[in-house]
């Protein structure tokens, strides 16, 4: 009977698929838009809140509305008072206007060009909200408040900056002086404040035996590198196959901006700096890296690697020992190889292929590639490939899982059967047998219902 169900709810997809919709207007009954007065008599308001540090009554607040409007020479009736009461309690939340949307679990990342221009991205479609701030100015204010939760500056000497609020929102500002409107925002939320492979499982991520598989690989010290675009999850992967090294090693996370937070007796985090407006204090990614080698650590999970010093220190840092874990961004794990080929040449200029082949072959043996699949919109591991030694001019891949949506059904092929670390998958407790596998893996077919559900009521609010 759910198996009818299910199909039922696949045939409304295929009929209302998402390349068929337009993005519409993300609706927030919350929204308010005041009229020029109305905001005169909220940004007096706020002047005063920002002088007091208590938090005040609803009784208060009607008083300093009142005074306000007095002040101004107006007369609010007594919806007026409503609308610029509403607006400043919901100023008063943690992120202001933009609150409903970091509380709203479907929403990645929150996207502010100027005061009245408000989208977001839910499975890397962008969509347009109709918030609104009550004018530019108290936009910008709401910004640099934001900055200053962050520990960060944004101004015309350094007008790109970056921060991150507790561990689960990552600010990205870019000051108006050099883009058309802004600021701009770019506010990136982690949903998973701890997160397991049980988690990644039940969100369909990729089946158990995926991450059974990688998660004993990376137990046993082979350092994994996570490919994929922006907002795929290759963080939260890395985060989940984290929890697998043993709890005797010393971790050493280095990050731009603090992202990676393990449930881990051993671990130390050094976030990289940007210079200062007099161009002095930058630490370099690979300055961390050369440093982590002093520091009696066994696992290096770098963040991100991003440029040629940064992916030299790491694959050497791998290459003498020190299993390690790392994203880069690349649209296929073979393209993303090739894009730290790139990166190591730059480096390294003058070095033959064979050379680099080599290096990155020592340094890395597992690259897992994750990207959102456009039939279901979800997050899901699309590759996984173990890597070997050059030959003949060439990187050996062997590809082991490979996703492919059948009729909107997620499945994964077992592509190869045999591996490189068979011995290492094999040992201990919990053995990892891809021979013994069936030809494909498929998530519990409760969850596929659930998915389907979800995605065909979701698209539907859409349109």
């Amino acid at each position: 009977m759910q198996r009818d169900h299910y199909n039922k709810i696949v045939e409304l997809e295929q009929q209302s698929s998402p390349s068929n919709l337009l993005p519409a207007p993300i609706s927030t009954r919350e929204s308010l838009q005041l009229t020029p007065a109305l905001r005169s008599v909220f940004e007096a308001v706020q002047r005063e809140i920002g002088l007091d540090d208590n938090n005040l009554s609803q009784s208060e607040l009607e008083q300093l509305v009142s005074s306000a409007a007095s002040q101004l020479g107006l007369e609010l009736s007594k919806l007026e008072k409503d609308e610029i009461l509403s607006q400043v309690e919901r100023d008063q939340k943690p992120f202001g206007t933009l609150q409903s949307l970091i509380d709203n679990p479907d929403v990645s990342d929150i996207i502010v060009a100027n005061h009245s221009q408000i989208s977001v991205q839910q499975g890397r479609r962008t969509f347009r909200t109709d918030l609104k701030f009550p004018s530019q100015s108290a936009y910008e204010a709401f910004v640099e408040k934001l900055l200053q939760r962050a520990g960060a500056t944004c101004s015309t000497k350094k007008p790109i900056a970056d921060g991150m609020i507790g561990n689960f929102a990552r600010l990205h500002v870019v000051h108006q002086s050099i883009c058309e409107s802004g600021p701009y925002l770019t506010i990136r939320l982690n949903r998973f404040q701890r997160v397991t492979v049980e988690d990644l499982v039940s969100h369909g991520m990729a089946p158990k035996m995926v991450f059974d598989y990688l998660c004993k690989l990376c137990h046993k010290g082979n350092t994994i590198l996570l490919v994929g675009e922006v907002g795929t999850g290759k963080t939260t992967v890395a985060r989940a196959i984290s929890s697998s090294i043993p709890h005797d090693e010393s971790i050493l996370v280095i990050e731009d901006t603090p992202e990676i937070k393990l449930d881990h007796p051993q671990v130390r985090y050094v976030t990289t700096r940007e210079a200062n407006t007099d161009g002095e204090g930058r630490i370099h990614p690979n300055e961390c890296i050369r440093a982590g080698m002093r520091m009696a650590m066994n696992r290096i999970i770098f963040g991100e690697i991003r440029d040629a010093e940064a992916a030299e220190a790491f694959v050497d840092v791998c290459s003498s020992g020190h299993p390690g874990l790392s994203t880069i961004h690349g649209k296929s794990s073979s393209k993303a190889l090739t894009r730290l080929e790139l990166f190591l040449a730059r480096a390294q200029r003058g070095s033959s292929r064979d050379v680099l082949f080599e290096q990155i072959s020592t340094a890395v043996q597992v690259v897992v590639f994750v990207n959102i699949c456009k039939q279901t919109g979800r997050r899901r591991i699309f590759e996984v490939k173990e890597i070997g030694s050059a030959s003949d001019g060439a990187l050996r891949q062997r590809e082991i899982f490979c996703y492919e949506a059948q009729n909107s059904e997620p499945t994964w092929k077992v592509a190869s059967k045999s591996s490189n670390f068979r011995d290492y998958l094999e040992d201990g407790d919990n053995p990892v047998r891809l021979s013994l596998l069936p030809d494909r893996l498929t998530l519990d077919p409760n969850l596929n219902y659930k998915e389907a559900s979800t995605a065909h009521v979701r698209r539907w609010q859409v349109a």
